[in-house]
């Protein structure tokens, strides 16, 4: 993808979606994620509408599996418009799509929902913690009872899953990056065997599941608050994952503990399973169990994925975050006492994660 910003094909599509008379006046740089999408917001006079968000979009657009790890055979529509176009059916607040020029000049039109995330929301005034959280919670209850009541060939999440392999993989991509890059030197054969075999429980759900419809990015990073009503975003990746995979990420997010602590942990994960019994599909036995391993593994992907970032793409500020990362990671272990010796293995190459890391 070029780094110019292509404003013709730009003001082509606004016109042909929003009027003929529409004109960008102005075009500011977003906030983009870890992919090679870029997004811009478009303001806007003569339209229908004041602003436009723009998606630039990166190589390998077309390609059904995650940025971060890749994978899988290409596809005939970008999984952001197929996956997108399930959830729009079924009321969930996804951006409305504005014009698709995803194939002739690479990027999409999307409704402007605003800058205000979950998590921004609550920086703000920690009050909202509870609601938002709730509402958030309600919403993945919402997703995943759907997905059991509607499933859609047709819609590429229902066709993949967050399996063993998968999670495997990305045990791999910690073991590389979160311990190799970061230390500069390889492990042995048999250090890497050993925190395999340690750290195998963790992939557990992943094999087992139940698997249901997941949003693979479910953070608090990924909802936005717009007129005080949460708005999905980056859930191109979705798939069949277990059923805790979600509940994990959005509870146990870099940031989250910060204001999610353990009592208001608990009280959200009771109100999701009462919504899952109320909906006629009450969660599996070893919920808990699943949740925590789920959150583990999560967490030490995050971890190779953020000196993945930092120090294999250069893009600086990645490593910030990890001390939020390697608390969650410590709280979960202490959750998991089975896997005390898999946590002092993994703590001689990641002192970090050691329980009496201060």
């Amino acid at each position: 993808m070029s780094s110019a910003i292509p404003h013709e094909a730009l003001t082509r599509a606004a016109r042909v979606a929003l009027g003929d008379a529409a004109r960008i006046t102005a075009v500011e740089p977003l906030h983009g994620d870890a992919s090679t999408r870029r997004y811009l917001r478009l303001r806007l006079a003569g339209a229908r509408v004041p602003t436009a968000v723009a998606m630039l979009l990166g190589e390998g657009r077309f390609a059904p599996a995650s940025d971060e790890l890749g994978g899988g055979a290409a596809s005939d529509e970008l999984p952001f418009l197929n996956v997108g176009r399930w959830l729009a059916a079924h009321g969930f607040p996804v951006p409305a799509v504005v014009a698709d020029r995803s194939r002739e000049e690479g990027f999409l039109l999307l409704e402007d929902i605003g800058d205000l995330t979950l998590w921004a929301a609550v920086e703000a005034d920690q009050e909202r913690t509870r609601p938002l959280f709730t509402d958030a919670v309600d919403l993945l209850a919402r997703l995943q009872i759907a997905g059991v009541r509607h499933p859609d060939p047709t819609c590429v999440a229902f066709g993949r899953r967050f399996d063993g392999a998968l999670a495997h993989a990305e045990l791999e991509h910690f073991l590389e990056h979160g311990i190799e890059t970061r230390h500069g030197r390889g492990l042995s054969d048999g250090e890497r065997r050993a925190l395999v075999d340690a750290l195998a429980p963790c992939e557990t759900p992943f094999v087992e599941g139940p698997f249901v419809l997941s949003h693979r990015d479910y953070m608090a990073w990924n909802l936005h608050v717009q007129d005080g009503r949460l708005r999905m975003i980056d859930f191109q990746d979705a798939l069949l994952a277990p059923d805790a995979f979600d509940l994990a990420q959005l509870l146990t997010d870099r940031t989250t503990i910060d204001r999610v602590d353990a009592a208001l942990a608990v009280e959200l994960v009771d109100r999701f399973r009462a919504a899952m019994t109320d909906a006629g599909l009450p969660l599996a036995p070893g919920f808990e169990k699943r949740y925590h391993r789920c959150v583990l593994q999560h967490a030490l992907k995050v971890i190779g994925r953020f000196y993945f970032l930092e120090r294999v793409r250069r893009r600086p500020g990645y490593l910030a975050y990890l001390p939020a990362v390697y608390a969650v990671t410590r709280r979960t272990f202490a959750a998991l006492p089975e896997l005390a010796a898999a946590q002092a293995l993994v703590a001689r190459h990641v002192p970090e994660l050691a329980p009496d890391h201060a």
